[in-house]
């Protein structure tokens, strides 16, 4: 039988470290995930509905070699890091890396260490990062699916500039799934749609009055109130103002 028939079939992200400096709101939304990060990370992702199966970390790992034979110029191994994020670490992750000749530590909650490997490897459990209030990694994992809203209400808590970044990243990975005709499951793809509405709904709920009225013209701004609802408005200041005028404008 011939290894070399069908392709390995695998999602995996290739991220490469350039120059520059995050923002201050940038660092605060991956804060768990920045300090994982080498000069080139390889990250292995396993959606909502997905988890480890038996085979996937060692294809990982074969892919990590195979892409470090076929750069130009040598690369370090302490250059290079993997990382597999995933809902949970269930068993059958842990049998595989024993059987590879792994151990596995908790380096904090949600985050584990992979020691056996020439690369420094990491496990990121979707499912704890978003518990902890991590938004970016929360949109991974199976809180996404089963409980959005409490999600929507750890953003809310960081402002309306965390809920308008996260609304926007929801738009991106919607836009990308049509255009690219991704496969995603059915589940998935209404509860992005959904999502983004309700996290548009809390950002109007949350934003103030002049957020809300911000960009309007004043007939904008009027429309749809009736004459009971604008004299019911007005303190008796802006009232006599109000009068003065209108009657300014009939004797004129």
């Amino acid at each position: 039988m011939s290894v070399g028939r069908l392709p390995l079939r695998v999602d995996i992200l290739l991220i490469r470290r350039e120059g520059g400096q995050l923002s201050e709101a940038a660092m605060r939304e991956l804060a768990e995930l920045l300090p994982l990060l080498n000069r080139f990370t390889l990250i292995e992702f396993k959606g909502p509905i997905d988890t480890m199966e038996r085979g996937d970390f060692a294809q990982l790992v074969g892919c990590s070699y195979l892409w470090h034979s076929q750069q130009n110029g040598p690369i370090p191994h302490e250059e290079v890091s993997l990382i597999v994020m995933t809902p949970a670490v269930n068993d059958i992750l842990r049998d595989e890396l024993r059987l590879l000749g792994c151990a596995v530590s908790q380096h904090e909650l949600g985050i584990f260490r992979v020691v056996g490997l020439p690369f420094t490897t990491w496990l990121v459990e979707t499912d704890v990062m978003a518990e902890r209030g991590q938004p970016v990694l929360s949109l991974v994992s199976r809180v996404f699916l089963n409980d959005r809203r409490s999600i929507i209400e750890k953003l809310a808590g960081r402002g309306q500039v965390a809920l308008a970044n996260y609304r926007y990243m929801v738009q991106q990975v919607r836009q990308f799934r049509s255009e690219e005709d991704f496969a995603m499951q059915q589940a998935v793809s209404e509860n992005l749609e959904q999502f983004e509405e309700d996290l548009f709904t809390k950002m109007v709920a949350e934003a103030t009055v002049e957020q809300r009225l911000r960009g309007l013209s004043p007939g904008e701004r009027l429309r749809g109130l009736s004459p009971e609802d604008l004299v019911a408005a007005l303190s008796d200041e802006r009232a006599a103002q109000l009068r003065e005028l209108l009657e300014r404008k009939e004797r004129g």
